[in-house]
This record gives structure tokens, C-alpha cells and sequence, in this order.
């Protein structure tokens, strides 16, 4: 496995010094959400894109793909209408270029708020979401990244509330660049069997987030973070565990060391050595 993460743990201005910060660590990748880099992201000028990219790839960090997706539009409505749900299809589009432009490797649909149900079935919603997704799949399989369902537990949404809700939409759609994610918060928030959970989907997933309710610094709201880890250790899963925290802790540099810190003694037993050998000065 290999960890990130994301951007929205530190101020937008930052970005050099704290992707810095990352390869000193021995982060392999940052996460994304691209509104903490442009006010509107798929307005941003090539040579916009480009300086983001290049400034990420001086640092050896990937970019492990994309989330809060939809951040700046809270008007799009996946289930309001069909016009609504067109223009998401459209502007989730733009993002899949953007993050191929970037080099990023998949894009996460959360985005709680924009996938209520408005009062429809849930077998109306799933059709509705299928039909969304496969066409976003293609447009993501062309450009070489995926598109991944983050299930969330009932506080956040009445839409896609577990594991098993998560990988059923992924197979109904059927398309090898819709994939599914899963995050600590809303495994927990949802009661699932987190072991059980990683037990049986680890092999295929496609992402993994860290993170605790609120956003919090991960280990301060009672997850059990080493026993997940374990789980996911043994799960077979080989891609990011991506720490997923907001900044506004204290001194962003200070807290995002700590986390790292924790994150790796929790999901990267044994690797402490390692990563202090790498991030030695030559």
C-alpha cells in the first residue's frame, strides 16, 4: 500500500510548502480537491494545469486522484430532474480531464448533498445513478482514470449508506473504470463490520480513505485505526490509503506530521525505518 494526503489539510496558498512537506514525510501521493486549488476547476487555463502538475511531479508525489468533486456546485442534483442530473453527467466530465491533465488516477463521488433522493424510490435513484455513472465510466476509461461511489453512512445522505449498497451500484453498472471507495468515517458512522467489510471487498477496491468524524485529526474520535488497519493489512488491497483531514487543528505542518505519523504506525506496520532512511537528505 501506499499513503497520501489530501490537500483540504492545509491553506490553499500552501500548496508548495506542504507538498514539500509530504515527500519529507515519505508520502508517495496528495489527494486532490480542486476547488482548494482553482474557485472554479474545470474553468482552469492549460498553463494552469500545467504549472500544477509540474510543480507536483518536482516533488516525486502522485496525484492520487480527486474528491469533493462537486464543492462549487451545489446545484447540480443528481435525482432533482433530468436536466440536473445532464449537467452533472457534463461537468463530472470536465473534472475526468482535468484530473488525466494532472496525471491523477481516479476521481471520488461523495458529494452527500448532491445525491439526496428528493423523495424518489431507491430503485428509481439506482437507474438514475447507473445510467450517470456508466456514461462518466466511459468518458473516465478513455482518459485512463476511474471514477469511484464513496458510500456514507445515514447522517450524510439517505443515497449509497454502505459497503454493500456501494458495491451493488458498482456492479449493476458493470464498467471496469467505475470502481468503489471506502472511508473510515462513514464505515464506522454507517455500523458496519469494518473487518468483515475489508475481509470481503479489499481485493477489489479501488481507494481507501483515513479519516475520523468531522474531519478530525485521525485517533481523536474514537476510531479504531489499528485494528482497521490490520484488516485492510490482510485484505489484499495494494492501493493509496489517503488521510482525509481538515486543517483548522493548529499549525497545519505540526498536525500533518503527527498524522502521518499515526496513520503509518496504524495501516504501514514496520515501515518506520524505511521511511526515515527515504527522507534523510542525500
Amino acid at each position: 500500500m501506499k499513503l497520501s494526503v489530501s490537500n483540504i489539510a492545509w491553506d490553499p496558498a500552501e500548496l508548495a510548502d506542504h507538498l514539500a512537506l509530504l515527500r519529507d514525510l515519505g508520502c508517495d501521493g496528495v489527494e486532490l480537491a480542486p476547488s482548494c486549488i482553482w474557485p472554479e476547476p474545470v474553468e482552469a487555463e492549460a498553463e494552469e494545469r500545467a504549472r500544477i502538475k509540474t510543480l507536483i511531479q518536482r516533488t516525486g508525489l502522485d496525484v492520487t486522484g480527486f474528491h469533493s468533486l462537486l464543492y462549487t456546485r451545489p446545484d447540480l442534483q443528481l435525482f432533482k430532474d433530468h436536466a440536473s442530473l445532464r449537467e452533472m453527467v457534463a461537468y463530472l466530465n470536465r473534472l475526468v480531464h482535468l484530473c488525466a491533465d494532472l496525471d491523477g488516477r481516479l476521481l471520488i463521488f461523495g458529494s452527500p448533498r448532491n445525491r439526496v433522493r428528493h423523495g424518489r424510490s431507491v430503485e428509481e435513484c439506482l437507474a438514475w445513478a447507473a445510467e450517470a455513472f456508466t456514461e462518466v465510466a466511459e468518458k473516465a476509461g478513455r482518459c485512463g482514470v476511474s471514477l469511484c461511489i464513496e458510500p456514507l453512512g445515514p447522517s450524510e445522505t439517505d443515497f449509497i449508506q454502505s459497503s454493500l449498497e456501494g458495491a451493488a451500484l458498482v456492479e449493476r453498472v458493470g464498467h471496469p473504470n467505475f470502481r468503489l471507495h471506502l472511508d473510515t468515517k462513514a464505515l464506522v458512522g454507517s455500523g458496519e463490520d469494518v473487518e468483515a467489510v475489508l475481509a470481503h471487498y479489499g481485493g477489489t477496491l479501488r481507494h481507501f480513505h483515513v479519516s475520523d468524524p468531522g474531519l478530525a485529526p485521525p485517533g481523536s474520535a474514537g476510531i479504531d485505526h489499528a485494528r482497521i488497519g490490520r484488516a485492510l493489512c490482510r485484505s489484499g488491497y495494494q492501493g493509496f490509503v489517503s488521510l482525509e483531514m481538515r486543517r483548522g487543528f493548529g499549525p497545519s505542518r505540526e498536525v500533518i506530521a503527527k498524522s502521518v505519523a499515526y496513520v503509518r504506525g496504524c495501516y504501514f506496520p514496520g515501515e518506520e525505518a524505511h521511511v526515515a532512511h527515504r527522507a534523510s537528505p542525500a
